[in-house]
């Protein structure tokens, strides 16, 4: 959506059915799907061997597709993003967050930091990343408070109880994210488009200069 609003005509491709996408999709795999005829490819490959969730104790084995897919990228004439979270192998990525585009909803402010390595060098000029104290994250498939839920799990586990105040709303999620067509897992792997509204205005001027 937010290479939409960039000014780009849009279409998606993933390897499983996404029916509630916007846009042109085509059902397919991204690591043999053709790239003729586009101007740019956002890769975002699963974050799930990445993330946190490769310590839980009933992790299971995902897979690492971020270099094959740098590989292929770089095989290409064209303009690529390839976007995940803290502590991919991505080199020099930005980092976005949603409070650099006061994202929020209800008095909570979006916490979303999300990692995005190019071919095209990426500005992140008088964005700020800076925290409120009362921030919402939308992952698990949950719309969280994010400050009650760390202080709910730092007590002792025999103690603590069943978590209060915790989870929110999911219509705040999706205010927040700005991705109310989407279901809440959906949501939970999503990018806000302002970020990739952001990143798509300069990949537009990227092209026009090169283009003359």
């Amino acid at each position: 959506m937010g290479y939409y609003r960039a000014g780009f005509d849009v279409v998606g491709v993933d390897i499983k059915p996404q029916p509630r996408y916007p846009f042109e999709f085509h059902q397919g795999d991204a690591m043999t799907w053709p790239l003729d005829g586009f101007d740019v490819v956002h890769a975002s490959p699963p974050c799930q061997a990445y993330c946190a969730l490769k310590t839980m104790h009933n992790a299971r084995i995902h897979p690492k597709l971020i270099e094959p897919l740098r590989s292929r990228l770089q095989l290409q004439s064209h303009c690529w993003v390839i976007e995940n979270v803290k502590g991919a192998p991505l080199f020099s990525p930005i980092m976005l967050c949603g409070s650099m585009f006061d994202l929020g909803a209800h008095g909570f402010q979006l916490r979303r930091h999300r990692y995005f390595e190019s071919n095209v060098k990426l500005a992140t000029t008088g964005l700020i990343c800076s925290h409120a104290k009362k921030t919402l994250g939308v992952y698990g498939a949950k719309v969280r408070n994010i400050a009650q839920e760390k202080r709910h799990y730092a007590l002792p586990k025999e103690t603590r109880g069943k978590p209060v105040g915790v989870v929110l709303p999911q219509s705040w999620g999706f205010e927040a994210m700005d991705c109310g067509w989407m279901n809440i897992k959906e949501a939970s792997e999503a990018i806000p488009p302002a970020y990739t509204e952001y990143i798509g205005k300069q990949l537009i001027q990227h092209l026009r200069q090169a283009a003359g």
